[in-house]
């Protein structure tokens, strides 16, 4: 594990380390290649709940977000097109925890995978752990970002909902999530994943970062809620 895991992403490198074209995996600018895809993220019933699409805009999934049923999962990924479909992936907010547990799986199935979404005492950061196609077992962490967009479409310099998702060995910038903002009420955001890692890596991309979203909104209807009291 590197001795740096929550280092920002660097723009040079120690000198002789690495060649001017593998830089461009530091740069704090999503790279377009082959393996680059887009996701559309829209808001479903009232704004509670979150549809992803294809860059074709394809239904790729619906995540449902519940808060105050005992027992049912803070998100649920249902791989389809509306909540009838199949659960493939979990995300459990721990109580009077910063930290999560997420399921790769229905949470019925004895044999659901069960990862570990952890915040970084004193920053905002999130890491998780998750194995590759090729077997080997990767760390990655969620970053709060308001220099990092897609394409050229930049985030809010004062938002906290825009997201980088960086190898924790390596800091190669594999994933990002950018907030719609005030754009457009039904959408959300968008997310750019940069490498094919597989299925099981996507689905975890997307259930970490929807969750990180999910409690950005959370503290601040809390804000709002105790700022009403006063």
């Amino acid at each position: 594990m590197s001795s740096e895991p929550y280092l920002d992403a660097a723009n040079t490198a120690r000198p002789g380390s690495k060649s001017s074209a593998e830089l461009s995996i530091y740069n704090d600018v999503p790279p377009i290649t082959p393996s680059s895809r887009l996701f559309h993220v829209y808001h479903r019933r009232r704004k509670l709940d979150f549809a992803i699409f294809t860059a074709e805009k394809v239904p790729l999934a619906y995540v449902r977000c519940s808060t105050f049923t005992v027992g049912k999962p803070d998100l649920t990924y249902h791989a389809g097109e509306t909540e009838d479909a199949p659960i493939t992936a979990v995300c459990k907010f721990i109580n009077f925890s910063r930290h999560c547990k997420v399921g790769l799986g229905n949470p019925n199935d004895p044999n659901v995978a069960w990862e570990d979404l952890t915040r970084h005492k004193l920053t905002t950061h999130y890491r998780f752990e998750i194995a590759l196609n090729s077997g080997e077992r990767r760390a990655f962490v969620w970053k709060r970002t308001n220099s990092v967009g897609i394409g050229e479409e930049k985030p809010s310099k004062i938002g906290s909902k825009n997201f980088k998702l960086q190898d924790e060995r390596t800091a190669e910038l594999v994933a990002v999530y950018l907030n719609n903002g005030t754009k457009s009420w039904k959408k959300s955001g968008k997310f750019q994943i940069n490498v094919d890692y597989g299925a099981a890596f996507d689905t975890m991309v997307f259930i970490t970062g929807l969750g990180l979203l999910e409690k950005e909104r959370r503290r601040a209807r809390s804000q709002e809620g105790a700022a009403g009291g006063d």
